[in-house]
């Protein structure tokens, strides 16, 4: 089924109003679950509305928190994100990298004591679109070994870097985790039957789990290019959470699995002003430069024209913008589901296809 982004929205709201959470950071966190079903990272979409809930009726996600902020030294804050949700957080420390970086040049801002934010990329998008160099990476819940080891110990902790371009590109973003997969399209392939490829999940032995159900249940993630991709999560823990003084490793609540715990996970939020360096029109320029020649490079005998970071999500969300959201009949269940339970009206769509 495809519709109406504000439809969608608003879906998001009244669910999340009906837990107790205020409309502004509501109308937030709906927003950017909505904005990745719109590049189709549905696993970072609508379908997170359930575990939130469930976790605020819990008592693990604190609808009003406090958000108290302070500076040790100029371009530096650091926000309590006191248990509130991730999207409000890392919206907020975005704002005030900004708002940072117009004084000083740079703006660095930590969250400590936060929940799952969702997608990385807007937050390094919403610096990005406002002409500066903008990166967001955060820890999560254990989902990988560390290199030379089978036990779940370390996040796929993302990170995203978003670079402005001259209008009308939108931003060059990279947003990448460094487990070989989501676990959220392990619970996808989960929910249709499908079966694991070999390299993503294994078990405590180390040995490749294939099955889906098994997997979510017992499976742990390999991260990409090995030691490679260890070492990636494993600094990017040390930057989003250990800098902010945040839960680290195994010390993290999992959104998934037991026992329910809290997260308080840490984001950290960068902002650079590329006109500290050289002139801004110099920089765009080079980027143009980059991004065209490599969009210009002889495609491999087997292969498409190349891509940049972020063209597809972006490629999506336009045809999102024309066609409708798409979300999947498994995902309208879960949803259909929880808004029965809290007595709200599901969003009427505006098309049907096959959407797998």
């Amino acid at each position: 089924m495809r519709f109406e982004r504000e439809s969608l929205v608003q879906f998001g709201v009244a669910i999340l109003d009906r837990v107790g959470v205020p409309d502004d950071a509501a109308r937030i966190t709906a927003d950017l679950l909505v904005r990745a079903d719109e590049r189709a990272v549905s696993t970072h979409g609508l379908v997170r509305l359930l575990p939130y809930v469930r976790r605020i009726q819990a008592g693990l996600v604190n609808t009003n928190p406090s958000l108290a902020m302070e500076s040790r030294k100029p371009g530096f804050a650091m926000i309590d994100a006191d248990d509130g949700l991730g999207q409000l957080c890392a919206s907020r420390a975005a704002e005030k990298a900004i708002k940072l970086t117009k004084e000083v040049g740079f703006g660095i801002v930590g969250v400590h004591n936060s929940h799952h934010l969702g997608m990385c990329a807007p937050y390094a998008e919403q610096i990005a679109k406002a002409g500066f160099i903008g990166l967001s990476m955060t820890n999560t819940a254990p989902l990988m070994a560390p290199t030379g080891s089978a036990e779940r110990l370390i996040g796929n902790n993302p990170l995203a870097i978003a670079i402005p371009r001259r209008a009308p590109h939108p931003p060059l973003v990279l947003d990448i985790a460094f487990s070989h997969a989501a676990f959220g399209a392990v619970q996808k392939l989960a929910a249709t039957g499908g079966q694991v490829p070999e390299g993503w999940m294994h078990d405590k032995e180390g040995l490749w789990i294939r099955d889906a159900a098994t997997a979510l249940r017992e499976g742990i993630m390999a991260p990409i290019g090995a030691h490679k991709g260890y070492g990636l999560a494993l600094i990017v823990e040390v930057l989003a959470a250990a800098l902010t003084n945040s839960s680290v490793l195994d010390e993290v609540g999992s959104l998934f699995r037991e026992p329910p715990i809290h997260m308080r996970v840490g984001h950290l939020i960068i902002a650079i002003d590329p006109e500290a360096l050289l002139d801004m029109s110099v920089f765009l320029d080079r980027v143009e430069h980059i991004c065209a020649r490599v969009q210009s490079a002889k495609p491999a005998p087997d292969g498409n024209k190349v891509k940049l970071p972020g063209q597809p999500e972006a490629e999506m969300q336009a045809q999102s913008e024309s066609l409708g959201i798409p979300l999947s009949e498994k995902i309208l269940s879960d949803l259909a589901g929880l808004a029965a339970e809290l007595g709200v009206a599901m969003p009427k769509p505006v098309g049907r296809e096959v959407i797998q």
